[in-house]
């Protein structure tokens, strides 16, 4: 066992390595660093770190040549942050523990009995075992009141058992991660108001994000002030009813503004934009985060691009992306995750999540630190200058990363699933650059989805810049020194830090592009997300912030304008309406840091007593 002093020897030296930044260092030694089995830690730098994780990834190449070749490239990968992995690749690659590699996964519920659920919990408690997340959807659940043959004479409704499926995974742990959890449910469920309210009571359903997967009808019928459907039907059940569709819709935004609950998937919209809609690979529900639309049994692989790294001479008028070295990173990163597919194929808590794995290949090409990116060619995240160069770029890195999935498909072999003919008819293949569509339909494709953007929360914290798309969310955070004095000072995010140091301000002099998520038109949010949207495969992480004051009609102003704009997902947070997270300066004098400093909670949420929720930034147990 490892002794207190040499525990605090080895911290000492992450600290050092980190220039001091505690927040930084104890996310890597805490959360990352590499332990032994009696739990001693053996890694106490990020380039050991780096170079454990580029060698058990290549070991996953044919041969000793390729092996060496593509550590030293996965190494310059992962070298400075370029490249994030999900927290389970960092924690798991070469770990001695029974961990998987992949953040999460979906689980169905496969039928609607008890043995059904019950199934259900055993499958998910051998995931979270493993250190993977879960989402479920409870759609196929029989409603409230409808018969049932057993001595109950009619069922208790999809709802009832939200609270087993959230114990389940608030029991069971991995490594000391709580598991993480979505529940879904079609908005045409006849259950659905029941659903909406369930967590406004915060003592219920304590361990699961939840999201109404809402249609194109609903949507249509709250413009239009009409009537909706809710239906349900099986083999044993019918029933239908109608509903006024504002009735649910003002369920959907109070909760949203009041309570943070629950969340809103616009699921045609996911559908449409699918790849992977055919030979069994159709998409059923989300992972915890939402930004991996997934099939039963599929997976999350997921890695993200550090933009910020990519900017040279920043804050100059000749600041600009090194384009030669991002479209390295997108090409390495492509192949990292294929290869951590086959690293991971043994490492499955259950075989049918081997074989969903095995079938579709798919993987999740992320990125992290566009905020910080914006800043460093002085673009105000905000403005239309922004958006235009967002687009460009994403444009180009969909090109990219999808002609390098080409490229292993001819190496390799496309997944075993493809079917050329009907995966180009997927709309989304439509937007490729004519010449890469015509490489990857002669070639075939690797994998059948390659894009997103997950929460990167303490990926993001670790690598010191911005998480997924956000802006920064504040300047800095006020930490109170309880070793020395009572006194408070300011914690800055890195970059403010670093532009202060060099142009000898201070932070009440900064220029415009360090604009904060508060200040922030929240249109111009969901501008920003559906732009990114339109080059991405999967779905995205993101949270619009909203002011204390923040009314219903706000919030039904966001949501419409994302479901026009063809965003997948819509996330917001009022400030103020759950406790335990991270607050702007307002209320700093009341929320200050203490004096051991740890991760804060995401801008969204607090796992412990409400949950990441759909397309937004997630701090979940599983580092999803």
């Amino acid at each position: 066992m490892q002794t207190t002093r040499e525990a605090t020897d080895l911290f000492q030296r992450t600290l050092r390595y980190f220039g001091g930044d505690e927040l930084r260092a104890r996310v890597f030694f805490d959360k990352y660093a590499l332990r032994d089995p009696s739990g001693r830690v053996v890694e106490s730098v990020p380039p050991e770190m780096w170079a454990r994780v580029a060698r058990e990834i290549a070991s996953a190449e044919e041969t000793e040549a390729k092996r060496r070749e593509w550590e030293e490239k996965f190494y310059w990968l992962l070298e400075d942050f370029r490249f994030v992995p999900g927290g389970r690749i960092l924690f798991g690659a070469g770990n001695p523990r029974r961990a998987t590699l992949l953040n999460c996964y979906v689980i169905p519920i496969r039928g609607d009995s008890l043995e059904d659920i019950f199934e259900w919990c055993k499958e998910a408690a051998r995931t979270y075992s493993f250190g993977g997340g879960v989402g479920t959807d409870i759609s196929g659940l029989r409603p409230r009141g409808t018969p049932v043959n057993n001595a109950a004479i009619t069922s208790s409704g999809a709802v009832s058992f939200m609270e087993l499926l959230s114990t389940t995974t608030g029991t069971i742990g991995q490594a000391g991660r709580r598991g993480a959890l979505m529940i879904t449910l079609r908005s045409d469920h006849p259950d659905v108001l029941e659903f909406t309210r369930v967590k406004r009571n915060l003592d219920k359903v304590r361990y699961a994000n939840i999201s109404v997967r809402v249609d194109d009808a609903f949507m249509r019928a709250v413009e239009q002030d009409g009537e909706y459907t809710l239906r349900f039907s099986n083999e044993k059940v019918r029933t239908e009813r109608t509903l006024r569709a504002r009735e649910l819709w003002e369920e959907l935004v109070r909760g949203a503004r009041d309570y943070a609950e629950p969340g809103v998937i616009f699921w045609d919209t996911v559908r449409r934009g699918s790849t992977s809609e055919y030979n069994g690979m159709n998409v059923i529900t989300t992972n915890p985060c939402s930004e991996i639309p997934l099939e039963p049994y599929g997976a999350c692989c997921l890695g993200n691009v550090n933009l910020s790294a990519f900017v040279r001479e920043p804050f100059t008028e000749r600041a600009h992306l090194d384009w030669e070295a991002l479209e390295r990173a997108l090409r390495y990163a492509v192949r990292f995750l294929d290869d951590v597919l086959d690293y991971n194929a043994d490492k499955h808590p259950l075989p049918e999540q081997r074989e969903a794995s095995r079938r579709s290949r798919r993987i999740g090409v992320g990125f992290t630190g566009m905020g910080d990116m914006l800043v460093k060619l002085r673009l105000r995240y905000d403005s239309e200058q922004a958006l235009a160069f967002v687009d460009r770029t994403f444009e180009r890195i969909k090109n990219v990363v999808y002609d390098e999935s080409a490229n292993l498909a001819a190496e390799k072999g496309p997944f075993p699933a493809f079917d050329r003919e009907q995966h180009f008819r997927q709309p989304f293949l439509q937007t490729l650059d004519p010449a890469v569509r015509e490489k990857a339909y002669t070639l075939g494709l690797r994998n059948v989805a390659l894009l997103t953007v997950p929460p990167v929360g303490s990926g993001a914290a670790l690598a010191g810049t911005t998480s997924g798309i956000e802006p920064i969310f504040d300047l800095y955070y006020l930490r109170r020194s309880e070793s020395l004095t009572q006194s408070q000072f300011k914690v800055y995010h890195p970059l403010v830090r670093q532009y202060m140091d060099e142009f000898g301000v201070d932070d009440e002099h900064l220029p415009e592009w360090f604009v904060t998520a508060h200040r922030i038109v929240p249109e111009m949010r969901v501008r920003m997300q559906a732009t990114v949207q339109k080059h991405v495969d999967h779905s995205i992480s993101s949270t619009v912030n909203l002011p204390e004051d923040a009314t219903v009609e706000d919030v039904e102003r966001i949501y419409f304008l994302a479901w026009k704009l063809g965003c997948k997902g819509i996330t917001v947070y009022r400030e103020g309406s759950r406790e335990g997270v991270l607050i702007t300066e307002a209320k700093a004098q009341q929320h200050t840091q203490p004096d051991s400093v740890r991760v804060p909670a995401e801008p969204a949420r607090d796992r412990a007593a409400t949950r990441p929720r759909p397309t937004t930034k997630c701090f979940t147990a599983s580092n999803s």
